[in-house]
């Protein structure tokens, strides 16, 4: 079998593919994950295998780097933030901020909406009354009204935020 030579290219893959999946990591956490997640996934695999075979590849250089005592404690805290962070996660369960967003809205009352939406609340009411969901109390939430009218709070919704 001939000789491949991964040294000259192990590490520019490793450097190309994890400055990939850190840009497109920021650009989930900040902007908007639909558009990079799955490339994010992707190429996070490929990473993942250029680290391994960067590793193989420099074996001996790894070796003497964790050899030394900082290395070994800097990898150790890297590690311990990380599987705590999946621990807390885990724990938590705090669930995706748009679906908590949701849950709260559903809970919110008509009057409480109404300023949310430019709106005062009996123009919200009537608004809601002609899409065909009376409003006996703009006290009530959205859920009790998609309740009462036997709909989806995600109907009553659309109509407030249309």
């Amino acid at each position: 079998m001939a000789n491949l030579n991964t040294r000259r290219w192990s590490t520019p893959l490793t450097m190309g593919a994890g400055i990939f999946v850190a840009a497109t990591g920021l650009l989930m956490f900040f902007v908007a994950e639909r558009p990079f997640k799955f490339a994010h996934e992707l190429m996070g695999i490929g990473f993942s295998a250029a680290v391994v075979l960067h590793v193989l590849t420099h074996r001996r250089s790894f070796s003497n780097y964790f050899s030394q005592r900082g290395a070994v404690r800097v990898l150790a805290l890297a590690w311990t933030l990380g599987i705590g962070m999946v621990a807390a996660s885990a724990v938590l369960n705090t669930g995706e901020a748009e679906a908590l967003m949701v849950e709260r809205i559903d809970g919110a009352s008509i009057a409480v909406l109404a300023p949310v939406v430019g709106m005062d609340v009996s123009a919200l009411v009537d608004k809601l009354g002609g899409d065909g969901f009376a409003v006996d109390d703009p006290e009530m939430s959205i859920r009790q009204l998609a309740d009462r009218h036997g709909a989806e709070t995600d109907d009553v919704l659309l109509s407030v935020f249309r």
